[in-house]
């Protein structure tokens, strides 16, 4: 999934205030590749991962998904979207309570139906993030990290083709989040899936990915491996 943003901007109005967010950000995130969005909190990443995932939509400026304007998508075309093509990672996990692990992985697909292969890729997924003997624990009986873990597996299952991940690795130690992240690369290259993390830790960015650095709801630098061996 290629995905081209035109002179985006986001506002919010907070009561006689307008709080200007992203201010006529400009980039390209090429189908297949592994991005970084670098910066401080309050920089406007989280924002720009909202609007990408059509969870938000902007004041003005263009988003295109395969050279198609996403703005011309009605509301059942957005759903669909979000449906089909897009595994979210949140902060906050969104996990159910009262689900065991592996249910919670299968959550997203209950309204088309769960057969037993599809029960034990999700299964498979979460002996791969490390849990393999808490698949029938519920949330309130993990850590806050193997929370997270259940929380990428679930975005993983449906094999999207963009993988939108904020802070991914925020709850887990440095180890564990080397293995994440290297989970997330195998299955983005198995998936040819674009990925776009954003975070302001640089310890998993490697050679090969692509970083883009926001500040004040700029780019303010892109660094690719392409743009390296020039």
């Amino acid at each position: 999934m290629r995905i081209q943003i035109q002179n985006l901007h986001k506002k919010y109005q907070r009561g006689d205030t307008e709080l200007e967010v992203l201010r006529g950000i400009s980039c390209e995130f090429a189908s297949g590749s592994f991005n970084f969005i670098l910066g401080p909190s309050g920089s406007g990443k989280s924002t720009l991962l909202y609007l990408l995932g059509v969870l938000d939509h902007p004041t003005s400026g263009k988003i295109l998904i395969d050279d198609t304007a996403i703005d011309s998508w009605d509301e059942a075309k957005c759903n669909a979207y979000r449906r089909n093509d897009v595994g979210f990672i949140f902060q906050n996990f969104n996990l159910m309570s009262n689900l065991s692990a592996l249910d919670n992985v299968l959550v997203p697909f209950l309204p088309r139906g769960i057969d037993q292969d599809l029960t034990q890729t999700a299964a498979q997924l979460l002996e791969r993030v490390g849990l393999k003997d808490r698949l029938e624990h519920k949330p309130n009986h993990l850590s806050g990290g193997e929370q997270q873990r259940v929380a990428i597996a679930r975005a993983l299952l449906k094999q999207p083709q963009l993988i939108l991940a904020d802070e991914p690795t925020g709850e887990l130690d440095s180890s564990t989040g080397r293995m994440i992240f290297n989970l997330l690369r195998e299955l983005g290259q198995e998936q040819n899936a674009t990925i776009i993390v954003v975070t302001h830790d640089e310890r998993h960015v490697t050679s090969k990915d692509t970083i883009h650095r926001i500040e004040d709801g700029l780019f303010i630098d892109t660094d690719s491996e392409k743009e390296r061996e020039k």
